[in-house]
């Protein structure tokens, strides 16, 4: 190999980078469980006793301002379909269906803006944050396992992609050194990267210790 061929300290880097994705992305599910526990708070807080709404009310006054702490929106037969609610950790604004239940949660709080999604049967499928000005999608299958997590830091860009069990099984990044892709097994052992560097691009194997047992550069292949 030529002195452009990474070194075993520079894969070594590069190893520990993709674990720390992984862990991550472990960390996204608990951001995601704050974020889509909105949706639990917003249900809660559309039980509370109620007076009946009203009947149909022909507008004799027009108002510049409406001053509330709270703000419920009800259909024709009375079920609550918005809920717009100031709190002193920050106002939520959440969504209803048909059957009330939470479709879509927006927060704003001091930590930053959040939007959580739910699917019918009111299990969280999609969160969007921008907590401390970095911006993070997560996306959650119907078992309420983290599948994909998409976020951008002053690094760059990164995609990370999870198996049934949440596990951390690909990892996409691109950052100003180059591009990368990892990938892991079910224990969540980084076996495979292929990367574009400056020093052009390479594919490295490793065993379930964390070794290098194979490096494929522009050079040829390594066997160690």
């Amino acid at each position: 190999m030529n002195s452009n061929t990474p070194s075993l300290a520079e894969l070594g880097i590069r190893l520990a980078k993709l674990e720390r994705q992984n862990r991550r992305l472990k960390r996204l599910g608990l951001l995601f469980l704050l974020i889509a526990g909105s949706g639990f708070l917003l249900a809660q807080a559309s039980r509370k006793p109620l007076r009946a709404a009203p009947g149909p009310v022909t507008p004799t006054a027009f108002y510049d301002t409406l001053v509330v702490h709270r703000l419920e929106l009800r259909d024709k037969a009375g079920k609550l379909r918005g809920l717009w609610t100031v709190t002193d950790e920050g106002s939520v604004l959440g969504l209803f269906d048909t059957a009330e239940k939470p479709r879509a949660v927006l927060r704003i709080l001091a930590d930053g803006p959040s939007l959580a999604l739910f699917d019918p049967a009111g299990k969280p499928r999609a969160a969007l944050s921008a907590v401390a000005s970095v911006p993070i999608l997560v996306v959650r299958d119907a078992a309420g396992q983290i599948r994909a997590a998409l976020d951008l830091t002053a690094d760059g860009p990164r995609l990370s992609l999870a198996d049934p069990a949440g596990q951390g099984r690909a990892t996409l990044g691109v950052m100003a050194r180059g591009a990368a892709l990892g990938l892991s097994d079910a224990a969540g052992n980084l076996r495979a990267e292929i990367s574009v560097v400056a020093s052009g691009p390479d594919l490295a194997l490793y065993d379930t210790a964390g070794k290098v047992r194979a490096l494929l550069s522009e050079d040829g292949l390594l066997e160690r």
